[in-house]
């Protein structure tokens, strides 16, 4: 039995993933593809447009034959703690032998090259000092940055862990289809950035060719319902209350705050009405909106910088939540049982075995959930993560 590890958001859904995790497997040559997925909030600093549960349900039927939890704290965070947290976990599985991701090169050996070049370097920290996103900064140390893409990027930031982690694990790059950030419908194939704007516009049946069926039919459901999508802008009165009940010093201390951050995001949540405003406002060309979002996020789920770095560094951070697994191979839970290098988290009474630090990680992110809940249109009733049974397909 072979399996290869993709790290992914699936925000939400659509048949790029379905190509992608096809081609996980047929790079790969892999029996199965074992998927660690974003929790409620994703690496945009926005909470997720479907909840976990849903979003693990598309993911198996659309190809992924076991779905774990890339925790909020890691999966709310910059490219390369994000990089690091699912190739950790998937690492960490004991059965995962590689892992898959789209890049817009797809060439190994100039991605592996890239990978071993100083990302710290002085001109990486001057180019986050200015502002630029890592990305951005990333790019300028590699070998042609007119190759390098934002997918690029990150498959870079898969490989710097990887080889750190495991040097022995099989690096599957495959070609991406299209720009992630391009927000123009591309018929078949269109980014998540694209449907999700189109769905801000209400313009639900021009996404219905870029998705599969079983995913469209929960948008058109979730619409009606009060469920889709979820919506920064909807966790304005949250954020506006979870910055000014906090001192200056308290938003100085969260991650991604810097050069008085603190002191802009305190001023103007006082005098904003909504999320949007505040973020408009601290907004320049110093800082990405992401970033910035982030740090709203990690307001809300009470994440700081100090506790993060913790967890990257603590022995005994983090733990594998398996969310789901097709039917036909339930036996991968079994052998997980076997291999697995770090304590599972099947129930609420597993919390208990965790160290303090795996502790704390999970009950951010049960906060995050029902946090996130209230990001829902008019839905906002919150259940408890361990309510939800293991999802099977």
């Amino acid at each position: 039995m072979s399996s290869v590890g993709v790290v992914a958001e699936f925000n939400p859904f659509h048949n790029g993933h379905a190509y992608a995790l096809n081609e996980a497997r047929r790079v790969s040559g892999a029996e199965n593809v074992v998927v660690c997925m974003s929790g409620s909030f994703v690496q945009r600093g926005e909470p997720a447009c479907f909840d976990k549960f849903t979003r693990t349900k598309h993911a198996l039927l659309g190809g992924a034959d076991l779905v774990i939890e890339l925790p909020d704290i890691l999966s709310c965070a910059c490219a390369e703690i994000f990089a690091f947290g699912g190739v950790k976990l998937l690492l960490s599985t004991g059965i995962v032998d590689g892992i898959a991701f789209g890049s817009e090169c797809a060439d190994t050996e100039q991605l592996i090259y890239s990978a071993k070049r100083d990302m710290h370097s002085d001109s990486i920290r001057e180019s986050l000092e200015r502002g630029e996103s890592y990305a951005k900064a990333a790019a300028s140390v590699c070998e042609d940055e007119q190759r390098i893409g934002p997918n690029d990027i990150l498959a870079v930031e898969y490989i710097r862990r990887m080889l750190s982690l495991a040097p022995d694990c099989g690096i599957y790059p495959f070609r991406r289809i299209g720009d992630y950030n391009d927000l123009d419908l591309g018929g078949h194939y269109s980014s998540a950035s694209a449907i999700r704007a189109a769905i801000e516009r209400n313009e639900i049946d021009s996404v219905k060719d870029c998705l599969p069926g079983f995913v469209f039919e929960d948008i058109a459901g979730g619409i009606v319902s009060g469920l889709f999508p979820a919506s920064l802008d909807s966790l304005s009165d949250a954020a506006l209350y979870a910055f000014r009940n906090m001192s200056v010093k308290d938003i100085s201390a969260l991650p991604d705050v810097s050069e008085g951050l603190e002191n802009l995001f305190s001023m103007h949540a006082n005098a904003s009405s909504t999320v949007s405003e505040v973020l408009s406002k601290v907004k320049s060309k110093r800082y990405t909106m992401a970033r910035l979002k982030r740090i709203v996020i990690s307001a809300l789920i009470g994440s700081t910088a100090e506790f993060l770095s913790t967890v990257r560094n603590a022995p005994d951070s983090l733990y594998i939540r398996v969310l789901g697994v097709r039917r036909e191979k339930l036996y991968l839970l079994s052998e997980l049982s076997k291999n697995a290098r770090l304590p599972i988290v099947a129930s609420f009474a597993d919390i208990h075995a965790l160290g303090p630090t795996a502790r704390s990680v999970i009950e951010i992110s049960r906060k995050a959930s029902r946090i996130r809940a209230l990001a829902q249109p008019s839905v906002k009733f919150a259940k408890d993560d361990f309510s939800h049974p293991l999802v099977i397909v």
